[in-house]
């Protein structure tokens, strides 16, 4: 048995470890957001590995090397390496290490090596209550977003929807990961490529939002957003528009995009074009947001593609959908 198996049929683990004495916020209580603390050159980051496996050794040479040149140390989950079916390791050895990095005071930041799919299998098992007592940095994008949906719930801890550890990282998307969590700037966030307005206009609230097919699972379960007033931003890879269309549909009729001060579609990277006679995906969009009579874009650099911002959810932004840019009203990180 290993030293962490051990420890979580311990009463240490069992607490520390485990989802036992899950957080759970009173009804009808309004509950404080809270930011993590900044990284800072020196800072240690770990990678874990909640949703997809990730096979390759290159990949996690990359993930030390970008590291390396923000100056930040590396650890990397016990379990990060297994091999269990198409994940790495169980639900419980990968909630184990997503709990274990949250209260290792040696850790300042915890980044998913990649998206893929089985996070939501993992939420049984992560301990809330101390995911709230230990805030810090949780970064990804993809199936990620069901921990951002789901942390921001339950413990109103500030997550970022931003590169995993096997993205690109290109020059954008490392500029964006430091000005949002090392240099807690109020970030503009300005796009590679032609940014499309669909609704002119300016306005501002919490943004909210990440993969399309992710946050549309979450309808219906414990961890469904709450959108009221919110800047509600989403992408996608691999969809055909008749998808997309059927998925912001299931959000209207789930009373999602009611009361949204603003709407932004980062880039649907590998979807497939529509025939001639179809609805194309800007035809799509129009349809289901120009209704709601709220700033509204497309194309902006959130995406599965090279690009990818670091967007904290739950923190006040700003869209500015005459310009196709929006930015931060408040730092993200203390």
């Amino acid at each position: 048995m290993k030293r962490s198996e051990f420890l979580a049929k311990s009463s240490f683990g069992a607490v520390s470890l485990l989802g036992a004495g899950k957080f759970k916020r009173e009804q009808g209580s309004a509950q404080k957001l809270i930011k993590p603390k900044r990284l800072q050159p020196g800072d240690t980051v770990a990678f874990s590995a909640p949703a997809g496996i990730l096979y390759e050794r290159s990949d996690f040479d990359k993930m030390e090397k970008v590291m390396d040149e923000f100056g930040l140390n590396v650890r990397f989950g016990e379990y990060v390496r297994e091999r269990y079916g198409y994940f790495s390791g169980t639900d419980l050895q990968r909630a184990m290490d997503l709990n274990r990095f949250f209260v290792d005071a040696t850790i300042d930041a915890i980044i998913a090596v990649r998206g893929g799919w089985g996070a939501s299998r993992i939420l049984p098992h992560l301990n809330y209550n101390s995911i709230q007592s230990h805030p810090k940095i949780l970064c990804g994008f993809s199936d990620i977003t069901t921990l951002h949906l789901a942390i921001l719930k339950e413990c109103g801890l500030v997550t970022f929807h931003g590169p995993n550890g096997a993205s690109e990282w290109t020059d954008l998307t490392k500029d964006s990961f430091k000005k949002v969590l090392m240099d807690g700037e109020k970030a503009d966030f300005i796009s590679n490529g032609h940014v499309k307005t669909l609704i002119p206009g300016i306005s501002d609230g919490p943004l909210i939002g990440g993969n399309l097919s992710i946050l549309t699972t979450s309808l219906g379960t414990d961890y469904q957003p709450d959108t009221t007033g919110a800047i509600l931003f989403v992408e996608d890879i691999g969809e055909p528009v008749y998808k997309i269309d059927r998925m912001l549909t299931h959000l209207k009729r789930a009373g999602l995009l009611d009361g949204l001060h603003g709407f932004i579609f980062g880039d649907c990277h590998d979807c497939p074009r529509p025939r001639a006679d179809h609805f194309t995906l800007e035809e799509i969009l129009r349809q289901h947001i120009e209704p709601l009579e709220i700033p509204a874009v497309m194309g902006v650099s959130i995406s599965h593609g090279d690009d990818n911002f670091t967007i904290p959810i739950g923190v006040h932004g700003k869209l500015n959908a005459d310009r196709g840019l929006f930015s931060l009203t408040e730092p993200a990180v203390i």
